[in-house]
This record gives structure tokens, sequence and C-alpha cells, in this order.
């Protein structure tokens, strides 16, 4: 355990030195049973850049586990942040995340402008998602 925590952190840091790949892919090469450190990770992190690069890391995991650990980044304050967590739940397509994208619809923001920019995208990431659970 302690070994993939150390792991985490120098994956990180070769993000924060700007390789972004090497990080993306050391990350993502990791057993499934990372994701709730990654999680933990997350929300322990301040710097927006590394937040947006870990959700997306942990919906590539492709685990259903991680729903709802999107459907909480959807209501982040940073936009790339939720944005990841929007692509994140379309990929994992499932009634589980169509209901975590349903529920995105009371989100308010604190401009008409941000709401509705979020609604819309939050709209077509719905769509998306129906259109793959009905294909399957």
């Amino acid at each position: 355990m302690k070994t993939t925590t150390l792991q985490i952190v120098e994956y990180l840091q070769l993000f924060r030195k700007g390789d972004r790949d090497g990080a993306f892919f050391g990350l993502l090469e990791m057993d499934h049973e990372v994701v709730p450190q990654l999680i933990a990770a997350f929300r322990s992190e301040r710097d927006n850049r590394v937040r947006e690069f870990l959700v997306e890391v942990i919906w590539q995991h492709r685990q259903p586990s991680a729903i709802p650990f999107l459907g909480e980044a959807l209501h982040d304050a940073v936009a790339a942040v939720w944005k990841q967590a929007l692509d994140g739940l379309v990929t994992l397509a499932s009634p589980a995340a169509l209901d975590v994208l349903r529920a995105g619809r009371t989100r308010q923001f604190p401009t008409e402008r941000e709401t509705d920019e979020f609604r819309r995208r939050l709209d077509e990431a719905i769509e998306q998602a129906e259109s793959e659970v009905q294909r399957v």
C-alpha cells in the first residue's frame, strides 16, 4: 500500500514537471485498486491542473466504482474539473452514470452564463450516455 502511495506521488511530480504522458500512462498502468487512492489524492490536491488530471486518470481506469466520485467532481467549482467528470460519466455510460448526470441538472453557478454552459454540456452528455446505454 505504501509503495502505491509513493508511486502516485512520484507520477504526480512527473506531471508537475511537464511529463504529462509519462505520469498519465504510469498511473493508468497501475492496478485498478489504486482508484480510491487517486480519489484521496484528488481530494487533498490544491492545484487545479493536477485535480483535472487526476479526474481524467480516475475515469480512464474505467471502473464503475468511480461513478459516485465523478458525481462529486461534477460539482467542482473549476470548469476543467467538471468537464473531465462529464467525459468520464459519458465513458462509463450506465444507468448509475445517467442518474448522476441527471442529478446534475439542479446545479447552479454564480452567473447565468456559467449555468447555461454547464447545462448545455450536461444535456449533451446525458444524450450521449442515454444513446450508449440503449445500444447495449
